[in-house]
């Protein structure tokens, strides 16, 4: 047990303390976004409305964890596509499917009354054709479900450019990716949400606007590629790794001021059109330096470490998973003690709650099986 909390309390000091501050970020930015669904606190619900920004920040974390982990296979001589994929499906897969489980088996945990087809969860594709105003259980998967169809085609993306020339044109590769999705997104604004404003209808706006332009995998590319591009520098970018290095607060700075500046173009209805097409690029390129600088020895971020961000980071993927459904059954046990519906320590205790979830499902689930997927591991190499 000593041995189990000094792993996700990082005691060590095995990771990189930056990191765990900016997923520990993520996933409290995520909290209080959905936190939103009950009477709140003031400030839950400031937060809160920049609080969905939290997956975006995801996206580049991982898109950087995992193409600097490609990355490193391509110069050792090539990618192994079988210990990826099964790495991915031990992390990933037990406490997934544990989850859904029990949103399909225990209807009562369920935050809201609808909820999308097993199959849809079962093959990750949930993200597509979503309609959030009838199947709103569960309904944040569905950047699980992105981030798993980036972990299926980023590897063979990757083994297919690396014997061409087109892998020198990366930078270019990486401007087309995002000037896609600033087309795309505008084009489906044009056809789906102009109607809505031009009549101005309000009534499943929201709704709409999620099915066709915030969920689907080919609008929300920009952090995942950013995530990439910051990979690619620090495995082939020597001259830029070195100015990282000794200007990581710098980067830290520009990063936090292109956040607020992102934070000004959503703060209004974010639904509209220009904050649609120009606003995820610049929040990407805003949490990508942030990610930067957070790998720079430089940094405020690399060089202090907190055993409380650690553990929130190493149980991040847990409480993404159970938030939801334990904020929702927490309601009714705290009316019944009579506590403040819109105060903090309701708040707080639903935290409490969700980050304890998340260590049972740890202990139980995720630990025993990134332990066997340890001992696979050495055993082939």
């Amino acid at each position: 047990m000593i041995g189990y909390w000094r792993r996700i309390s990082d005691a060590d000091g095995k990771h990189l303390a930056g990191l765990d501050h900016l997923r520990a970020l993520a996933i409290i930015l995520v909290f209080l976004c959905h936190y939103r669904a009950y009477e709140r606190p003031g400030w839950v619900d400031e937060v809160g409305l920049f609080g969905w920004t939290g997956v975006d920040l995801f996206f580049v974390l991982s898109g950087y964890l995992i193409g600097n982990q490609l990355m490193r296979q391509l110069d050792a001589g090539a990618i192994r596509f079988g210990e990826f994929y099964l790495n991915r499906a031990l992390r990933i897969f037990p406490a997934y499917f544990l989850v859904v489980f029990l949103y399909f088996a225990f209807p009562f945990i369920r935050e809201r009354d609808g909820i999308a087809p097993l199959w849809q969860f079962l093959t990750f594709t949930q993200n597509f054709d979503l309609d959030f105003g009838n199947e709103g259980t569960f309904s944040h998967a569905w950047s699980l479900a992105i981030e798993e169809q980036f972990y299926l085609l980023l590897p063979l993306t990757l083994w297919s450019l690396a014997g061409s020339r087109i892998w020198r044109h990366g930078p270019w590769i990486f401007l087309g990716i995002m000037v896609f999705g600033l087309l795309i997104r505008g084009f489906l604004w044009l056809q789906v949400m102009q109607p809505f404003y031009d009549a101005a209808i309000t009534e499943n706006r929201f709704v709409a606007y999620n099915k066709w332009i915030y969920y689907p995998t080919y609008n929300r590319l920009d952090g995942l590629v950013v995530g990439v591009a910051i990979a690619s520098i620090t495995n082939y970018r020597p001259r830029w790794c070195a100015w990282q290095a000794r200007h990581g607060n710098l980067l830290l700075i520009g990063g936090l001021l292109l956040v607020a500046v992102a934070y000004f173009i959503f703060r209004g209805d974010r639904l509209t059109f220009w904050p649609t097409v120009v606003g995820y690029p610049i929040l990407s390129v805003a949490y990508g330096m942030l990610v930067f600088a957070a790998l720079s020895p430089s940094c405020i971020l690399y060089r202090v470490r907190w055993s409380a961000s650690a553990v929130i980071a190493a149980l991040s993927y847990g409480i993404y998973l159970c938030h939801k459904f334990l904020n929702h059954l927490m309601q009714q046990p705290l009316d019944v003690i009579g506590l403040e519906k819109a105060g903090n320590t309701r708040v707080l205790i639903c935290a409490v709650v969700s980050v304890l979830g998340a260590l049972l499902l740890n202990c139980l689930v995720e630990h025993p099986f990134l332990r066997w997927r340890a001992r696979l591991n050495k055993r082939e190499s």
